[in-house]
């Protein structure tokens, strides 16, 4: 694996090493399995290690510590989803084709991911973050990011509302949304039955738009 040049941000700032973007990539995924297999609060820089197939001397220099490696790898993931659904979202003017188009891509992604047979790591973390304060407040942060995107949309949007005090509970349960298809996609749940579903999702937004959002 090639550790070139390793970059340090501030202590309280999760490290940003200069890999490529395949190999990281790669490193979380193992790092991941380590947590999953071990348990995130036993697991080791060693362990993991191991398991990418560097010294712990290389791993600790490029992260510092397990706590910088997780959430480094937190938005790692979060930005590979996050910066997709961003560029989705911007594609579309109103606020029905624009949530319908990330709902559809967020499945997309993560039914590919499964098909890889690469897990649903980014979820994955946020699971572990229940039993990691730390990982738990990165989420968090992250989360009310998203929560933001959904909202500046809806409030570019807000003439289409019936009622433009929707806006905020609309928010909440876009989020809520993402996270049941999440569940659904790792329990196996075809394609089909899941872009259907997203379509059921959206007479919610529908019924609070002048034009019924179609």
């Amino acid at each position: 694996m090639g550790f070139i040049y390793i970059s340090k941000m501030s202590s309280d700032e999760p490290v940003e090493p200069d890999i490529p973007i395949p190999e990281l990539e790669n490193l979380f995924d193992a790092s991941i399995r380590v947590f999953l297999r071990n348990g995130i609060v036993t697991a080791t820089m060693d362990d993991v290690a191991e398991a990418v197939g560097v010294s712990t001397k290389t791993l600790n220099t490029a992260f510092g510590s397990k706590r910088e490696l997780a959430v480094s790898a937190l938005r790692w993931y979060y930005l590979k989803y996050s910066q997709q659904m961003q560029s989705v979202m911007a594609m579309h003017s109103d606020a029905y084709s624009a949530l319908q188009g990330v709902l559809m891509e967020f499945t997309e992604l993560c039914c590919d991911d499964i098909k890889a047979e690469k897990g649903l790591f980014w979820p994955t973390l946020v699971d572990l973050g229940y039993v990691d304060e730390n990982l738990w407040a990165e989420f968090q942060n992250l989360q009310f990011d998203w929560e933001d995107q959904i909202r500046d949309k809806l409030t570019q949007c807000q003439d289409e509302l019936k009622n433009p005090e929707d806006i905020e509970i609309l928010t909440a349960y876009f989020i809520m949304v993402f996270e049941g298809l999440y569940e659904l996609v790792k329990f196996g749940t075809p394609r089909e039955k899941l872009f259907a579903l997203i379509e059921v999702t959206l007479e919610v937004l529908g019924s609070r738009m002048k034009t019924g959002g179609k």
